[in-house]
């Protein structure tokens, strides 16, 4: 006889989950502060910072630029994508200091929480932002990034992709 269910006991939870299969390897999300994303893209910030270390092979950044403040608002969005070296993993006192970039001295300094620095060899805008409502609809996540998190495949194939029709999906920023 198959076991009975108490009637006071609650329901089996359902978590969504990515299979290995299902995700991209290379590619990862990161949520990002408005002015951070935008002292990338002045150039001003030539590395990102984080208290975690990525794995080696990591070679692109998915920046979702959070809602921000009053006085910064961001676009609750994955707006731009950053190439780094996939075995390139800073520590404090490890970051050249020419060319100059924002954080950099304090990072050496090891002033900041963060432990490992990620060099930006090369920025790109999506031509069509990833929307915190798309992320959740069409791309099944439960909501914006935190932490980090792998790419899925269908959403990297549809922003990114093979080489052949990228500038479509895509404008390089630097």
């Amino acid at each position: 006889m198959a076991p009975t269910r108490d009637s006071q006991a609650k329901p089996a939870k359902t978590t969504k989950t990515t299979t290995i299969e299902d995700r991209v390897e290379t590619d990862v999300l990161l949520a990002i502060q408005p002015v951070h994303l935008n002292n990338i893209v002045t150039k001003h910030k030539n590395h990102e910072y984080r208290k975690y270390r990525l794995r080696d092979g990591i070679e692109r950044l998915w920046l979702y630029e959070t809602r921000g403040t009053r006085e910064s608002p961001g676009s609750a969005a994955i707006t731009h994508i950053a190439t780094i070296p996939s075995d390139v993993r800073r520590t404090p006192g490890t970051v050249p200091e020419e060319p100059f970039g924002l954080g950099n001295s304090e990072f050496n300094a090891g002033m900041k929480q963060s432990k490992y620095g990620y060099p930006i060899l090369e920025l790109y805008e999506l031509v069509t932002p990833i929307t915190l409502g798309e992320m959740k609809t069409a791309w099944g996540m439960g909501g914006a990034p935190m932490g980090w998190s792998y790419a899925k495949e269908p959403m990297w194939q549809d922003r990114w992709g093979e080489e052949e029709g990228r500038d479509t999906r895509v404008k390089r920023v630097f």
